[in-house]
Order: structure tokens, then C-alpha cells, then sequence
């Protein structure tokens, strides 16, 4: 049975888990949503999936715009992944609510608890507790694996205040002013203008400009700049200088390279 999985990620999180998923449900073809929301899609897989890292307890700008495209499929199976580092809040409820809208169905949702990498609140965990992490990822992809291969349809779901306060009220208030938080980047002078944050953006939001780079205000805020940058020399905000950048060990930099 084919299978067809839509990943977005920015420093590892979700490509580990989707291509973990490829590889253990078999027959499964791994595309990334920013390299392919601008292209027609082969939705002729039997089961079709979509990976990605849950933003501000919801789903990030891109993802809501690429699943635009899966309107009125009633044939397929059709399952979500959101990856986290505190807790999903009501995010997978929100890929149904859309699906549902456009006469599709959402027929199963899991999350995977991951290392976060949000370094304007927190530096990365310690290796001991990424691993401790990475294990507890394996069991429950294998999980998540035996529920597609059984079309098991059950959406995982939390607290419905924990849903209603941070996927309703804070991701609604805060996700429309998403584009205008790069404002806050900036740069130290150990910048050494290899231009990897260029080639690394999901959304073509940087251009170097005299050998700086230089924000474009459609950003996704997946922190994709900060975290790849070999110098450490991107910053946002006041806090990020001194803290520890955080992608995932077996991701590697040109996994996204635009």
C-alpha cells in the first residue's frame, strides 16, 4: 500500500519522524511542503501524511496554507504528525476543523514529543535528555505506524480548556502577527556572510544585503537561521546570545538547503 508524506521542518524535528514513519510503513514517497506547495500534488497514494512542528500551540502558517490543496478527497487516509517540545495543545483538532471545511476528513492524529528549540525562551536540553527523548520518539512511531497500517482513525486530543486557552485564544492572537516577529532578528559582527540562513529559509525571507542578512517580513518563525548558523552569529531579541542552539544530531544543514 503506497503512502505519501508532506513534512515541514526547520531543524530536524519532523524530517527524523517522517522519514522514520517512510521507512517502517514501506512503499512511501517524503516531500517537503515548501518545495512543494507551489506544485500541482500526486494525491494518488492510498494513505497520505502530514509532518510538522507545532508552533505557538498550533499549526505553523505554512501548513495551513499547503493543506488548502486537500479539498473533498474522500478516498484516501489521511493522518497528521505533530511534533512538540512543551505540549500540542488543540493543533491536530485544527488540521480536522480545516480538512473538514474542505470536504476532507483528518482520520488519524498523533504527536511526538521532541527536543523544542524556541532559544528566545530556553536553550537546548541536555544530549542525555535529547536521548532519553529520541527513544521514547522510536516507541511512538512504532506506534503510529501500527495504527496507519490498521487505518485505526483516532485523533490524539488534550484538555479542552488547555485547547480553548492556548490553540484558540494565544495562537489566534499571536499567529496573525507571525510574518512581522523576524523584526527581531539580528546579527553580531561574527557574522562571516557564508549566506546558509538564505539557503536555508522554507520561505525565501532573507537576502543578503552587504553581506548581512537582512529579514523580509513573511517569515515563518521556524528559527531555521538561528539554529544552522555555523557562528552562532544570528540573534532575536535580548536573550538568545548565551543560550544553546538546538538541531536535531542526525539532520544535517544541506537537508534544507534551498
Amino acid at each position: 500500500m503506497k503512502t505519501t508524506i508532506y513534512y515541514f521542518s526547520s531543524t530536524g524535528n519532523s524530517l527524523i519522524v517522517a522519514r522514520e514513519l517512510a521507512e517502517k510503513l514501506g512503499e512511501t514517497v517524503v516531500s517537503s511542503i515548501p518545495k512543494t506547495i507551489n506544485q500541482e500534488l500526486d494525491l494518488s497514494a492510498d494513505r497520505i501524511g502530514i509532518v510538522f512542528p507545532v508552533y505557538i500551540w498550533g499549526m505553523p502558517v505554512i501548513v495551513s496554507k499547503f493543506l488548502k490543496k486537500f479539498k473533498n478527497i474522500k478516498d484516501k487516509y489521511i493522518f497528521a504528525v505533530a511534533t512538540y517540545g512543551g505540549f500540542p495543545a488543540g493543533t491536530l483538532l485544527q488540521v480536522e476543523k480545516q480538512l473538514k471545511e474542505q470536504g476532507s476528513k483528518l482520520n488519524a492524529g498523533f504527536g511526538v514529543r521532541m527536543p523544542g528549540n524556541y532559544t528566545p525562551m530556553y536553550g537546548a536540553i541536555s544530549e542525555k535528555k535529547q536521548l532519553s527523548m529520541f527513544k521514547n520518539k522510536n516507541s511512538k512511531t512504532e506506534e503510529i505506524v501500527k495504527s496507519i497500517n490498521n487505518r485505526i482513525e483516532k485523533i490524539e486530543k488534550n484538555f479542552f480548556l488547555t485547547n480553548l486557552l492556548f490553540s484558540s485564544v494565544i495562537y489566534k492572537l499571536s499567529i496573525k502577527n507571525i510574518n512581522n516577529m523576524d523584526k527581531q532578528f539580528w546579527v553580531t559582527d561574527r557574522c562571516n556572510s557564508c549566506g546558509i540562513c538564505v539557503k536555508v529559509c522554507p520561505v525565501n525571507n532573507i537576502n543578503l544585503i552587504e553581506g548581512k542578512p537582512v529579514w523580509q517580513h513573511k517569515c515563518e518563525h521556524c528559527l531555521g537561521c538561528l539554529q544552522w548558523c555555523p557562528k552562532e552569529a544570528i540573534q532575536f531579541g535580548k536573550s538568545t546570545a548565551k543560550r544553546k542552539r538546538y538541531h536535531h544530531p542526525d539532520i544535517k544543514v544541506q537537508d534544507f538547503m534551498n
